[in-house]
């Protein structure tokens, strides 16, 4: 039987979207697996999914990462994955596995190492959440994840810099109260803000948008 692997890895992201990250110092193109691979894997075959839908009016990469770090330029992402305008693809997501993602634009540079625009951060699993995460460029492209019964966007459980554009330590999670919104999460993990989106269950399907 003959290994297709690297066809469908390919197949994932174009030869023109690859060398766009390349060019921005992207250390590779994602695993983009197709199978279960215990992480994250292209299509909606899992329990834990979500649709990443392009309304952006350009097209965009999506790019997904792992435990291992968001430092793209030295870390193996997970996913690398062309979405054109008006189009979307699904993702799955292993049970456990933590991680984050964000949409690389025209505009979008890579900044010590990471991808600087707004983040989307999950962890999938009966117990998880999902958040959208400001903190890295206060002024990025909007990004929204809305599940069963919980959403979070550029105002509502996000995380966002107390003061200025970009923040390590000092961040504050906003509009996301125990009780603000089924599945809301909000809580304190040493000394700071944590929580998102939660309630999944033991399963869950979301949409995540790029505008």
């Amino acid at each position: 039987m003959t290994d297709h692997s690297d066809r469908k890895r390919a197949a994932a992201i174009t030869d023109a979207d690859m060398s766009k990250l390349s060019a921005l110092g992207v250390l590779s193109s994602g695993v983009n697996s197709y199978a279960p691979n215990g992480a994250v894997w292209l299509g909606d075959s899992g329990a834990y999914k979500s649709e990443f839908s392009n309304q952006s009016g350009e097209d965009l990469i999506l790019v997904v990462w792992g435990v291992a770090g968001s430092w793209v330029n030295v870390v193996q992402p997970q996913i690398t994955a062309s979405i054109p305008a008006g189009q979307s693809i699904w993702l799955s997501f292993a049970d456990g596995v933590s991680g984050g993602f964000t949409a690389v634009y025209g505009d979008t540079q890579l900044v010590n190492g990471q991808l600087s625009n707004t983040w989307g951060e999950f962890t999938f699993g009966q117990w998880g959440v999902v958040d959208v995460s400001r903190e890295v460029k206060m002024d990025g492209h909007s990004l929204s994840i809305v599940g069963p019964s919980c959403t979070t966007d550029m105002n509502t459980c996000v995380f966002v810099c107390s003061t200025g554009n970009v923040c390590m330590y000092d961040y504050l999670l906003v509009n996301c109260e125990n009780g603000s919104q089924p599945g809301a999460n909000y809580g304190i993990h040493e000394g700071a803000p944590s929580g998102g989106c939660g309630g999944m269950g033991s399963a869950v399907s979301l949409k995540t948008t790029f505008t």
